[in-house]
């Protein structure tokens, strides 16, 4: 078995059965490639390693260099890791693991000093990411609420601003942690890699919220404003526009979940998504890097 980069594939025509296996990802090589030459997270990098035998690809592991904000205010590149994923029938024979561990080895020559994750609690890798080293660094709280309207309201939407939005996003960010290095070219990125096709969005005076109305809900994306005046506008407007369900699966800041309680929304704290971070040096500490002002939002997953 040999590993090989993204780029050292003959082919990568053989992700997608891996990848659909997996996460039911239908995987287009073609506009996959696309994709990786807009997103600043994988363009100058290997995108991910493989494990092939015969030809034959049995396991990948995505990897992004991720731009993050240190709690001094300075940069810090780390690692990401997505897309783990091995083809049935080749389980239980460390191939994610070897995998991984090249994944980490590679984060390191780079000068990384964190590989950071997304998972779940409940599914078969999280154990593997535990014995790798992998610690949680925070639940991704959820909020609900059925608001059950017969009439809901349709608001007039405009084309997303994104000069605003970025604004708006850097003033709110202020302070904090995490991955929140954006600027305007980072959301016209998300546009252009549909990952905000569909998405609608509404104002305040120094706020906003991006959201995917669905058929009998609204899904919330990212809700930014600077107190919980604004919060609460903004979501009672999208409220009033949702037929039945609002809800939102990554809630990280204080105020904003305090206002999604007083407005009775159902709070999942230990939800089904987690982010889980592994030292690569034995000085780092991630607590001492980023503190408890850690931001992302459902804009940020990988």
């Amino acid at each position: 078995m040999k590993i090989l980069s993204y780029w050292n594939l003959e082919s990568t025509d053989e992700l997608l059965p891996l990848l659909d296996q997996a996460f039911g990802w239908s995987f287009n090589p073609r506009t996959f490639q696309q994709f990786v030459k807009i997103d600043p997270r994988l363009k100058n990098s290997e995108v991910g390693f493989c494990a092939v035998d015969d030809g034959r690809i049995l396991g990948y592991v995505g990897v992004m260099d991720l731009t993050t904000r240190a709690l001094d205010g300075s940069v810090e590149r780390v690692g990401g890791l997505y897309g783990v994923a091995t083809l049935p029938g080749h389980t239980r024979r460390g191939i994610c693991t070897s995998l991984m561990v090249h994944a980490h080895e590679y984060f390191r020559d780079r000068g990384y000093r964190f590989s950071l994750l997304n998972t779940s609690p409940t599914i078969v890798a999280y154990s593997l990411y535990s014995k790798l080293g992998y610690l949680e660094a925070f639940d991704r709280l959820s909020t609900y609420k059925v608001v059950g309207n017969k009439k809901p309201k349709r608001l007039k939407t405009g084309k997303l601003d994104f000069g605003r939005l970025s604004r708006i996003y850097d003033g709110y960010v202020k302070g904090k942690s995490g991955l929140v290095v954006r600027d305007e070219a980072y959301f016209r990125m998300l546009k252009k890699v549909e990952w905000l096709a569909g998405h609608q969005n509404l104002f305040s005076e120094n706020g906003y919220a991006l959201y995917k109305k669905e058929k009998d809900l609204i899904r919330i994306s990212e809700l930014v404003a600077p107190n919980a005046e604004e919060m609460n506008y903004l979501i009672g407007l999208l409220e009033e526009q949702a037929k039945d369900i609002v809800l939102c699966r990554t809630i990280l800041d204080k105020t904003l979940l305090r206002v999604f309680r007083s407005r009775s929304y159902m709070i999942l704290e230990k939800s089904h998504g987690v982010m889980m971070y592994k030292p690569l040096s034995s000085d780092a500490s991630f607590r001492q890097a980023y503190g408890d002002r850690f931001f992302m939002s459902s804009l940020d997953h990988f």
